[in-house]
């Protein structure tokens, strides 16, 4: 009976994931919906935002490095050029793109239902710590995704568009090689900004300590620097946009797990 018990409560957790994991999809599934019915919005104005002139984090590095002298700026003078060579491509660009936009579009929800999963098992000190992950981590991952969109994009857009081997081939995207470093770049920025949440949680579970973060520092340096070079094409400009805010996101961590 006692073997029954263990493996009925082990099958409930299942249902009960199940259960969460269906209402996750939902959630995916409506968001995705949404932006299949607002694709004008979802391409012409937010994804093919950084390959026209007039977007913004151009206007502003214009107005602020060369005083609105468009004239001398080392970004393209003209929109981009995508081009799609494949029959279906247009139409798989349009599915596959709706589908990872609507995971990010309900990621809060989809963290929701599985913070709803693990709660219970956690212990009443585990719940303190734990009081207001939702908002922490819809936060964050949204502050990674616009970074990832109107910083990131942007110059990883321009130093593809800029670098030359010659003269003679003409730089112009293929619309999957677009698409693609547009959701990477945005999804990688959103996980990478968690990091200070995953620090917090480590700490108290005591895996790691303020003692460890600061007494490897050189090593998370070294990490953090490769980490910046493989979101980034490996140009100087770009690496350090992205170590940045990684540095910063790891001296957060460690005022973190000293105040833990």
């Amino acid at each position: 009976m006692k073997n029954e018990k263990k493996e009925m409560l082990f099958w409930e957790h299942i249902e009960e994931l199940r259960k969460h994991m269906i209402h996750s999809l939902c959630a995916i599934i409506i968001a995705m919906i949404i932006l299949m019915n607002n694709q004008y919005v979802l391409f012409d104005y937010i994804l093919f935002g950084p390959a026209k002139t007039d977007f913004i984090t151009y206007r502003i590095l214009k107005n602020i490095f060369f005083d609105g002298h468009y004239d001398t700026i080392p970004f393209f003078s003209k929109n981009l050029e995508i081009q799609n060579r494949q029959i279906f491509g247009q139409f798989n660009m349009y599915v596959w793109t709706c589908l990872i936009g609507g995971v990010i579009l309900s990621f809060p929800y989809v963290f929701y239902e599985f913070w709803k999963f693990i709660k219970p098992a956690l212990s009443d000190e585990e719940r303190k710590y734990s009081r207001g992950i939702i908002f922490m981590v819809t936060f964050l991952f949204v502050l990674g995704i616009f970074f990832g969109y109107f910083v990131l994009c942007p110059f990883l857009i321009n130093f593809g568009y800029t670098f030359r081997i010659s003269s003679f081939p003409k730089n112009i995207f293929d619309l999957s090689d677009y698409i693609s470093l547009m959701m990477n770049s945005m999804l990688s920025m959103g996980f990478t900004f968690l990091f200070p949440l995953f620090i917090y949680f480590l700490t108290k579970i005591g895996l790691i300590s303020y003692t460890f973060l600061k007494e490897y520092r050189k090593h998370a340096f070294l990490i953090i620097l490769i980490i910046a070079s493989a979101i980034t094409p490996g140009d100087i400009l770009s690496t350090i946009i992205v170590l940045i805010p990684l540095l910063i996101l790891y001296q957060l961590s460690l005022y973190i797990s000293r105040k833990s």
